[in-house]
């Protein structure tokens, strides 16, 4: 098995970097990531609340829920290597366009709905249908790494954000977010990003996946299926309230923004290591028991973070484990998808998955603003947060594979 695994990274270890880089400078992470370090700026430039501004994330969802199967669909029916690249370029455009945003609430709602739209190809799900093609032995680490830019453009953009507005204001910000997929996501698409299915063409036959599992319709007829859904969408919510109000849950405590945005940071590079943790252990370890244990620990951390007050060791110790739970939530999901409904509709199945929980991580930092509206201060959204953990955690546990699908005669 560990031969087979160094032989699966041997020939497609390029697929992964590509992978890496595109996932981090897609659609979503660049959005999520850099929304927190936007809310104050945007507040102040237009009048508007945090709770208005922070329905953004909502309008993405929508527009993910518009687009997501959709792109999911076409990457199984013309490949993933296509449908990246256009997307890609339609993204670079699509985050430009806001250096032009009015003052309209309407418009910045319908710009992040757009973002959705024109980069539903930068999703998890055309990255994983590819890498999942590839590698059997490796293929939760593999996957892990593959994500993994995401934690490390998480890393980064809440501090390139800060330096970007401090310097040329929140329109310069959304450029310097255009630049990203441009300068770090396309190139690497283009030299190195291609399914198995390419390669046989190129390099002769591909010891990778089988095409096969079950159709769109037989994977929406499982209760595996909608129970997977159910806890991914309840963790996003909780994983998305603290990664987009981190920032100014830190300020009102008195922290100040630039060491706020660095313990914001903290979640991106956690989103790193439970990428890799979760990957690993996806090749040893059951997928419900990873996943119980990923879900389990932010319970906890939100506790924790309740608690810390201004104590800057204990609030990014909490925030790190939100994050490690960020980082193991793709992959687990992508890995699952592929573990228990197969390849041949990959793109749909997993792309009505990415979109479920997506519709979670959109309502997220919507519920958080509103519950700190009612009451204040923070306090009550993070125990709402640590319940939801709690429950994903128990309903992940609980999955059972599906049937098999009967075998022709």
């Amino acid at each position: 098995m560990t031969s087979l695994r160094a032989a699966e990274f041997r020939r497609a270890w390029p697929v992964v970097l590509a992978s890496a880089f595109g996932a981090g400078t897609g659609a979503v992470p660049l959005a999520f990531y850099s929304f927190g370090a936007l809310i104050d700026p945007l507040s102040k430039a237009f009048g508007w609340s945090r709770a208005e501004i922070t329905a953004a994330p909502l309008f993405l969802t929508i527009g993910g829920l518009l687009a997501g199967v959709l792109a999911g669909a076409a990457a199984d029916r013309w490949g993933a290597r296509p449908v990246v690249i256009i997307s890609q370029i339609a993204l670079v455009v699509g985050f430009a366009a806001f250096a032009v945003l009015p003052p309209s609430l309407t418009a910045f709602y319908l710009g992040y709905a757009m973002l959705a739209i024109l980069g539903a190809g930068t999703m998890t799900m055309t990255w994983s249908r590819a890498v999942t093609g590839w590698f059997v032995a490796g293929r939760g680490l593999a996957l892990g790494l593959s994500l993994v830019g995401t934690g490390l453009i998480g890393a980064v953009l809440p501090s390139y954000i800060v330096a970007l507005v401090a310097e040329y204001g929140w329109r310069g910000a959304y450029i310097g977010l255009a630049a990203l997929p441009l300068v770090l996501g396309l190139p690497l698409t283009l030299l190195l990003f291609r399914e198995p299915e390419d390669s046989v063409a190129k390099d002769g036959p591909a010891q990778t996946s089988p095409p096969g599992g079950h159709s769109f319709g037989a994977a929406l007829r499982t209760r595996c299926f909608w129970q997977m859904a159910l806890s991914m969408t309840v963790v996003a919510v909780a994983i998305s309230a603290v990664n987009v109000h981190a920032v100014p849950l830190l300020t009102d405590r008195g922290i100040d923004p630039a060491s706020a945005a660095a313990l914001a940071g903290l979640i991106g590079l956690s989103v790193t290591a439970g990428r890799l943790v979760s990957g690993f252990l996806l090749d040893h370890v059951r997928g419900p028991v990873v996943a119980f244990a990923m879900f389990g620990l932010p319970a906890i951390a939100c506790l924790m973070l309740a608690a810390a007050g201004d104590n800057l060791w204990l609030c990014g110790l909490a925030i790190a484990i939100v994050g490690l739970a960020a980082g193991a939530e793709h992959d687990i999901a992508a890995y699952l998808c592929a573990h228990y409904f197969g390849r041949q509709h990959y793109g749909k199945v997993y792309g009505l998955l990415y979109t479920l929980y997506g519709v979670g991580a959109g309502l997220g930092p919507l519920v958080a603003g509103w519950a700190v509206r009612a009451t204040g201060d923070y306090a009550q959204a993070l125990h709402g947060g640590s319940a939801m953990f709690a429950v994903a955690a128990a309903l992940i546990l609980t999955v059972k594979p599906p049937r098999p699908l009967p075998v022709p005669a």
